[in-house]
């Protein structure tokens, strides 16, 4: 247990290292085929999660951050799962709808903007508040990751 959290807390610190200091400048296509841009993003707290559709962690993820967007909802919380399936859209958008995701979905197939952000892997999550700072980041997916994250929303 303690190897893990150790694990745990040196991965956060390193991609908190490697995280960019704002939200970076991005124009990815949603699941209709519209170019989104990051400025959409900026005026309310935004997490941004790179995931894909054959990530198992990814998947557990989807109904804590369900949760996490309803509680935070009264603080305007945004989330914008970027996808880094290579491939057809058809595939990212039939596994979003069977995991419920009624959130922002774009596609980031040669994962130009994962590179952008510097992450580590899927599931990789980066909130920025309103003003498009940085705050958290963190890759991979666990209880004590979902706490320490709700803890940081509730300080926006």
């Amino acid at each position: 247990m303690i190897r893990k959290i150790a694990t745990l807390l040196l991965s956060c610190a390193a991609l908190a290292a490697a995280a960019p200091a704002t939200i970076p400048s991005f124009k990815l296509p949603d699941l209709e085929g519209k170019v989104r841009a990051s400025t959409e993003f900026v005026g309310k707290p935004v997490l941004i999660d790179f995931w894909a559709t054959w990530c198992a962690t990814c998947k557990e993820s989807v109904p804590e951050l369900a949760k996490l967007k309803a509680k935070y909802a009264s603080k305007g919380l945004q989330i914008v799962s970027i996808s880094v399936d290579k491939g057809s859209k058809g595939k990212v958008e039939k596994t979003a709808k069977k995991l419920g995701i009624t959130w922002q979905v774009l596609l980031d197939p040669e994962s130009t903007q994962a590179a952008t952000f510097a992450y580590a892997g899927v599931p990789s999550l980066y909130l920025f508040d309103a003003q498009g700072k940085f705050v958290t980041s963190f890759t991979g997916f666990d209880p004590a990751q979902e706490k320490a994250l709700d803890a940081a929303l509730s300080k926006l």
